[in-house]
Protein backbone atom coordinates (compact mmCIF):
# COMPACT_ATOMS: atom_id res chain seq x y z
CA UNK A 1 0.00 0.00 0.00
CA UNK A 2 1.72 3.30 -0.90
CA UNK A 3 -0.08 5.11 2.39
CA UNK A 4 1.38 2.81 4.30
CA UNK A 5 4.34 4.90 6.46
CA UNK A 6 8.00 2.65 7.34
CA UNK A 7 8.93 3.91 11.38
CA UNK A 8 12.90 3.76 11.67
CA UNK A 9 13.78 3.95 15.45
CA UNK A 10 17.35 3.68 16.43
CA UNK A 11 18.61 3.24 20.30
CA UNK A 12 20.94 5.84 21.51
CA UNK A 13 22.29 6.11 25.46
CA UNK A 14 19.52 7.76 27.00
CA UNK A 15 16.97 8.38 23.89
CA UNK A 16 15.61 6.36 20.96
CA UNK A 17 15.49 8.51 17.63
CA UNK A 18 12.76 8.16 14.98
CA UNK A 19 12.47 9.01 11.43
CA UNK A 20 9.57 8.24 8.73
CA UNK A 21 9.31 7.44 5.38
CA UNK A 22 6.33 7.26 3.25
CA UNK A 23 5.49 7.63 -0.76
CA UNK A 24 4.06 11.24 0.44
CA UNK A 25 7.29 12.50 2.38
CA UNK A 26 10.26 12.00 4.76
CA UNK A 27 10.27 12.96 8.37
CA UNK A 28 11.86 16.70 8.54
CA UNK A 29 13.98 15.78 11.28
CA UNK A 30 15.09 13.17 14.30
CA UNK A 31 12.73 13.02 16.40
CA UNK A 32 14.00 11.88 19.59
CA UNK A 33 12.78 10.74 22.90
CA UNK A 34 14.10 9.78 26.32
CA UNK A 35 13.59 6.48 27.73
CA UNK A 36 12.18 7.76 31.00
CA UNK A 37 9.50 8.96 28.86
CA UNK A 38 8.87 5.80 27.55
CA UNK A 39 8.71 4.00 30.20
CA UNK A 40 6.05 6.66 31.38
CA UNK A 41 4.22 5.07 28.37
CA UNK A 42 4.62 1.87 29.90
CA UNK A 43 3.12 2.66 33.43
CA UNK A 44 0.24 5.58 32.26
CA UNK A 45 -0.94 4.36 28.80
CA UNK A 46 -0.02 7.30 26.54
CA UNK A 47 2.25 10.68 27.05
CA UNK A 48 2.68 13.70 24.92
CA UNK A 49 6.45 14.62 24.32
CA UNK A 50 8.21 17.41 21.70
CA UNK A 51 11.09 17.94 20.24
CA UNK A 52 12.53 21.25 19.03
CA UNK A 53 8.70 22.23 17.20
CA UNK A 54 7.47 18.63 16.55
CA UNK A 55 5.28 16.85 18.59
CA UNK A 56 4.58 13.04 19.13
CA UNK A 57 1.65 11.50 21.19
CA UNK A 58 1.97 7.96 22.15
CA UNK A 59 -0.89 5.77 22.55
CA UNK A 60 -0.89 2.03 24.24
CA UNK A 61 -3.44 -0.41 24.32
CA UNK A 62 -1.49 -3.40 25.55
CA UNK A 63 -4.75 -5.66 25.50
CA UNK A 64 -5.45 -4.92 21.20
CA UNK A 65 -1.39 -5.46 21.45
CA UNK A 66 -1.83 -1.80 19.68
CA UNK A 67 0.52 1.12 19.80
CA UNK A 68 -0.03 4.41 18.22
CA UNK A 69 2.43 6.98 17.25
CA UNK A 70 0.68 10.21 16.20
CA UNK A 71 3.42 13.05 14.44
CA UNK A 72 2.81 16.44 14.52
CA UNK A 73 6.07 17.55 11.76
CA UNK A 74 6.60 21.23 12.39
CA UNK A 75 8.90 23.97 10.69
CA UNK A 76 9.43 27.25 11.86
CA UNK A 77 10.32 30.18 8.80
CA UNK A 78 9.87 32.73 11.18
CA UNK A 79 8.53 34.04 14.79
CA UNK A 80 5.45 34.15 13.58
CA UNK A 81 5.02 31.51 11.16
CA UNK A 82 5.51 27.79 10.93
CA UNK A 83 4.87 24.91 8.33
CA UNK A 84 3.99 21.17 9.20
CA UNK A 85 2.07 17.59 8.33
CA UNK A 86 0.40 14.96 10.40
CA UNK A 87 1.34 11.41 10.71
CA UNK A 88 -0.46 8.25 12.63
CA UNK A 89 1.93 5.21 12.53
CA UNK A 90 -0.45 1.91 14.11
CA UNK A 91 2.10 -1.01 14.86
CA UNK A 92 2.28 -4.05 16.59
CA UNK A 93 3.38 -3.46 20.81
CA UNK A 94 4.51 -6.67 21.60
CA UNK A 95 7.01 -5.95 18.36
CA UNK A 96 7.96 -2.61 19.62
CA UNK A 97 8.13 -3.96 23.63
CA UNK A 98 10.24 -6.70 22.33
CA UNK A 99 13.45 -3.76 21.06
CA UNK A 100 12.42 -1.58 24.06
CA UNK A 101 13.58 -4.45 26.16
CA UNK A 102 16.56 -5.55 24.93
CA UNK A 103 17.66 -2.24 23.17
CA UNK A 104 19.38 -1.10 26.35
CA UNK A 105 21.61 -3.96 26.69
CA UNK A 106 25.70 -3.27 25.12
CA UNK A 107 25.01 -6.24 22.88
CA UNK A 108 21.01 -5.58 22.40
CA UNK A 109 19.60 -4.44 18.64
CA UNK A 110 19.84 -0.23 18.12
CA UNK A 111 17.59 -0.36 14.77
CA UNK A 112 14.12 -1.08 14.47
CA UNK A 113 11.96 -1.18 11.23
CA UNK A 114 8.25 -1.86 10.75
CA UNK A 115 5.63 -0.72 8.49
CA UNK A 116 2.35 1.01 10.18
CA UNK A 117 -0.24 -1.67 10.27
CA UNK A 118 -3.56 -1.31 7.56
CA UNK A 119 -6.56 -0.48 10.48
CA UNK A 120 -8.41 0.63 7.69
CA UNK A 121 -9.79 -2.80 7.05
CA UNK A 122 -9.92 -3.06 10.80
CA UNK A 123 -14.11 -2.97 11.92
CA UNK A 124 -15.60 -3.87 15.05
CA UNK A 125 -18.12 -6.30 16.03
CA UNK A 126 -22.00 -5.54 15.57
CA UNK A 127 -24.12 -7.00 18.30
CA UNK A 128 -27.85 -6.38 18.40
CA UNK A 129 -28.85 -6.24 21.86
CA UNK A 130 -32.11 -6.95 23.71
CA UNK A 131 -35.56 -6.55 21.52
CA UNK A 132 -34.99 -7.27 18.00
CA UNK A 133 -38.33 -6.29 17.00
CA UNK A 134 -36.90 -3.21 14.57
CA UNK A 135 -34.31 -5.81 13.39
CA UNK A 136 -36.82 -8.25 12.40
CA UNK A 137 -39.18 -5.47 10.80
CA UNK A 138 -36.03 -3.96 8.84
CA UNK A 139 -34.95 -7.71 7.05
CA UNK A 140 -38.45 -8.55 6.70
CA UNK A 141 -39.08 -5.54 4.27
CA UNK A 142 -36.05 -6.37 0.95
CA UNK A 143 -35.80 -3.11 0.71
CA UNK A 144 -35.02 -1.77 4.25
CA UNK A 145 -32.96 -4.97 4.36
CA UNK A 146 -30.91 -3.75 1.78
CA UNK A 147 -31.10 0.05 3.02
CA UNK A 148 -29.74 -1.27 6.30
CA UNK A 149 -26.49 -3.59 5.10
CA UNK A 150 -25.18 -0.54 2.80
CA UNK A 151 -25.64 1.66 6.58
CA UNK A 152 -23.83 -0.95 8.48
CA UNK A 153 -21.42 -1.46 5.93
CA UNK A 154 -20.48 2.44 5.48
CA UNK A 155 -20.85 3.64 8.97
CA UNK A 156 -19.18 2.05 12.29
CA UNK A 157 -15.75 1.84 10.86
CA UNK A 158 -14.07 2.74 13.90
CA UNK A 159 -10.84 0.79 13.96
CA UNK A 160 -10.12 1.33 17.79
CA UNK A 161 -13.28 0.26 18.87
CA UNK A 162 -14.37 -3.55 19.54
CA UNK A 163 -17.72 -3.94 19.55
CA UNK A 164 -20.79 -1.79 18.52
CA UNK A 165 -24.13 -2.69 20.48
CA UNK A 166 -27.29 -1.48 18.81
CA UNK A 167 -30.40 -1.45 20.42
CA UNK A 168 -34.38 -1.05 19.20
CA UNK A 169 -35.09 3.12 18.56
CA UNK A 170 -38.51 4.16 19.35
CA UNK A 171 -38.29 5.24 15.55
CA UNK A 172 -39.51 2.22 13.49
CA UNK A 173 -36.58 0.17 11.53
CA UNK A 174 -33.96 2.33 13.85
CA UNK A 175 -31.57 1.37 16.34
CA UNK A 176 -29.10 3.34 18.88
CA UNK A 177 -26.09 2.40 19.03
CA UNK A 178 -23.09 2.81 21.33
CA UNK A 179 -19.06 1.75 20.92
CA UNK A 180 -17.35 -0.38 23.19
CA UNK A 181 -13.43 0.28 23.30
CA UNK A 182 -11.73 -2.24 25.77
CA UNK A 183 -14.97 -3.13 27.86
CA UNK A 184 -15.75 0.00 28.62
CA UNK A 185 -18.56 2.25 26.70
CA UNK A 186 -17.63 5.21 24.77
CA UNK A 187 -19.93 6.75 21.72
CA UNK A 188 -23.40 6.67 21.55
CA UNK A 189 -25.63 7.93 19.48
CA UNK A 190 -28.39 6.54 17.13
CA UNK A 191 -28.79 4.73 13.07
CA UNK A 192 -32.58 6.00 11.89
CA UNK A 193 -34.21 5.79 8.75
CA UNK A 194 -35.39 9.02 7.31
CA UNK A 195 -37.96 9.60 5.12
CA UNK A 196 -40.46 6.55 5.80
CA UNK A 197 -43.23 8.19 4.10
CA UNK A 198 -41.66 7.02 0.52
CA UNK A 199 -39.61 3.83 1.53
CA UNK A 200 -37.81 3.80 -2.19
CA UNK A 201 -36.42 7.47 -1.55
CA UNK A 202 -35.91 6.30 2.65
CA UNK A 203 -32.47 6.46 3.97
CA UNK A 204 -30.05 5.42 7.03
CA UNK A 205 -28.16 8.22 8.62
CA UNK A 206 -25.94 8.12 12.07
CA UNK A 207 -26.65 10.61 14.77
CA UNK A 208 -23.96 11.02 17.68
Amino acid sequence: MTNRILLHAHANENTIQFRTISARMKSPQRFYITYDELDRLRRDGSIITNDIHSFLQLRLDERRDRIRFEFTWLTGHSFDSVEGSEQTIHLHWSAFRAFLETCRQPDGPKDFKALSLDVSKSRPRLVFDGNRANLRAAIGDPVIRRKLGKALMANFNYPDADEIHLYNDFVPYSFFFREYRGGRACMCGGLILHGQEDMSKAYYSVHT
